[in-house]
């Protein structure tokens, strides 16, 4: 370097050499130009550092949008849903559970994969009268995965979705070990496993502080009401809320306020299917399975991919487990080939659930429906948006 350009500037240009990111080169090199003196005899090295700031700058540029290009791509982890999305889950071993391999029998996905690693999702669609079912083969849960050890916090967010997780449990090892890994990871992530949702409601309101009410009878039957209600307004309060309006609906427990007062809580339908049904011994570990889980896995299902043993009706029971019932509309006396899928638990559907899920203009502007019921008295009926509907209805809108 010329010692035409001083000592402050030849300071800079030292502290540029020395930096080791594009941002700190930058910096220095503007900082040494912005000392050089101005004259002939520094003009070559004036020019020539303004190139390599140009070059820098260029670099830091692609960088930037090269950093910005992947925060747009899509994680392999994040599945848009197509019908109902059926996940299968199971703890990390080697080798694994047979999870690909139960994708493969119900969908012919994924044949290449079996008895490989899944280090990201596998996707097929199984379809079952007239309607499509996602099975997705998820990456094996390991221990830490609440804390996002092995993509876990990736692989939890996709399980908050789904309509239905599937613990699939190789029969062939410790049942007891996997279901306690698997449920414990869900646990932790705030993901309650079937079970409803606690009967109590908390309303943040602008004053009057924190107000509860028990609404049923059944509520008004929970224990020591009056030590109950001081310990929702310990536990809403300590949770950031000042004024509320609680609502109680039935029995609960201090851990329902807590789960109510957590926005991040889920509650998701989920059975086992215990995998390697052919292997010699597993028929009585799946016993065990069933009589240590069927209080809160109400079912458990036994499984052998070699044999291409699954329910035949593997569709039906996922519908019937879920409370899900098929309907179909019909436009000019064409009825749709694809059903609609509603949910069967208290309320039952109506006609209103059908409008609102078609279109919210046939909500706002419906005049009457006509309801066509295979087997019943009358098979055809002109009904309102109340009427309650049933499996397979045929259902055919009429607006204003």
């Amino acid at each position: 370097m010329s010692s035409n350009i001083g000592a402050e500037a030849q300071a800079a240009y030292n502290k540029y050499l020395d930096a080791s990111s594009i941002d700190e080169k930058i910096k220095r090199l503007e900082e040494f130009l912005s000392l050089v003196p101005k004259h002939k005899a520094t003009e070559k090295i004036v020019a020539l550092n303004k190139s390599r700031l140009a070059k820098l700058r260029r670099e830091q540029d692609s960088e930037k949008a090269r950093v910005k290009s992947i925060s747009k791509m899509v994680s392999p982890f994040s599945i848009k849903k197509e019908g109902l999305q059926v996940i299968l889950i199971s703890d990390y071993h080697t080798p694994g559970v047979g999870k690909t391999s139960l994708l493969n029998l119900l969908t012919g996905a994924a044949k290449e994969k079996i008895g490989k690693f899944t280090a990201i999702p596998e996707i097929g669609i199984y379809e079952y009268d007239k309607i499509r079912y996602q099975i997705v083969d998820m990456p094996s849960i390991m221990e830490g995965a609440s804390i996002g050890i092995g993509n876990g916090k990736e692989i939890i967010s996709q399980l908050r979705a789904a309509d239905l997780l599937c613990f699939c449990v190789d029969l062939s090892r410790d049942y007891k070990v996997q279901m306690d890994l698997l449920l414990s990871e869900l646990n932790k992530s705030y993901i309650r496993i079937n079970v409803p949702p606690p009967p109590i409601t908390i309303e943040k309101s602008g004053s009057n502080k924190i107000q509860v009410f028990y609404l049923t009878n059944e509520s008004k039957e929970n224990d020591n009401i009056e030590e109950l209600t001081e310990r929702i307004r310990e536990i809403t309060h300590a949770g950031g809320i000042r004024n509320a309006i609680v609502r109680v609906f039935g029995k609960i427990t201090l851990d329902h306020i807590v789960d109510t007062l957590n926005s991040s809580v889920v509650y998701k339908k989920a059975i086992i299917l215990g995998t390697k049904g052919d292997l010699s011994l597993t028929e009585n570990t799946f016993h065990k399975l069933e009589e240590s889980y069927s209080d809160k896995f109400p079912l458990i299902i036994g499984t052998s991919a070699n044999k291409k043993e699954i329910p035949n009706n593997f569709g039906e029971v996922i519908l019937n487990h879920l409370k899900k019932i098929k309907v179909y509309t019909m436009n000019k006396s064409v009825v749709a080939e694809k059903p609609l899928i509603l949910d069967a638990t208290d309320p039952i559907p109506t006609i209103r659930d059908v409008a609102i899920k078609i279109h919210h203009k046939f909500f706002e502007s419906f005049d009457y429906a006509i309801v066509i019921r295979k087997d019943a008295r009358q098979l055809k009926k002109k009904v309102g948006l109340d009427y309650e509907l049933k499996e397979n209805d045929i259902i055919e809108l009429h607006i204003k």
